[in-house]
C-alpha cells in the first residue's frame, strides 16, 4: 500500500459509532498489553460510545480526521483548539487529542497520513504550534513524533482507569 492510497475526510456526527468503535479497538491494541484489564475497561467506558463521539463531533473547537483505505476505516486523529497543556507555547496552539492506526495498517502511512494533515489543518486555522500528549513508554509513538519533529515541552499525568501514569507533552512550532 502507498501512502496516496489513504482518503483523509473530515468526520461528521453520522461517523460517531464508527469512530467509538475504532477509537476503542486501536486505544485497547496500543495500550492494552502494558495495563490492567479493569483499569482498560474503565477507560474504554468513560471514553467511547457512539454518544460521546458525538458530542466531540458536535464542538465547534474540536474536529476529527478519518483514514481510509479502499473504503475501510484505518485510523483517525482528533484535534482540539482548546487550552494548552503547561510547557506548550505559541499564540493559538492546537492539540493533537488522539492519533490512533489501526493495527492492519501500521506501517502503511496511515499515520504519517494523518500527522500531514494535522500540520495543514492547523496552519489553514491560524494555529501556530502543534502539541500532544503521549505515554512515556509508548516508545514507537514517541519515535513517530521525533521523526515528525517534535520535542519535549513537559509532562502531564495521564489517568488510566485508576493508574494515573506520565505522559510527555511534545510540540512543534509551525
Amino acid at each position: 500500500m502507498r501512502s496516496s492510497d489513504v482518503v483523509l475526510r473530515l468526520a461528521t456526527p453520522a461517523d460517531a459509532a464508527l469512530l467509538a468503535e475504532l477509537g476503542a479497538r486501536t486505544f485497547r491494541d496500543t495500550f492494552a498489553a502494558d495495563n490492567r484489564p479493569e483499569d482498560m475497561e474503565a477507560y474504554l467506558a468513560s471514553h467511547y460510545s457512539p454518544e460521546l463521539q458525538e458530542r466531540e463531533l458536535r464542538d465547534p473547537s474540536r474536529f476529527f480526521l478519518l483514514a481510509e483505505v479502499e473504503g475501510t476505516p484505518a485510523g483517525f486523529a482528533l484535534l482540539d483548539e482548546g487550552a494548552a497543556a503547561p510547557g506548550v507555547s505559541g499564540r493559538r496552539p492546537l492539540h493533537v487529542d488522539r492519533l490512533y492506526v489501526d493495527k492492519p495498517f501500521l506501517g502503511a502511512g496511515v499515520g504519517g497520513a494523518l500527522m500531514r494533515r494535522c500540520f495543514d489543518e492547523a496552519r489553514a486555522r491560524g494555529h501556530d504550534v502543534l502539541w500532544l500528549c503521549v505515554w512515556e513508554r509508548n516508545f514507537r509513538a514517541r519515535a513517530f513524533y521525533e521523526r515528525w519533529g517534535f520535542t519535549e515541552v513537559g509532562e502531564t499525568t495521564f489517568v488510566l482507569g485508576s493508574d494515573a501514569q506520565r505522559d510527555l507533552v511534545l510540540s512543534i512550532p509551525l
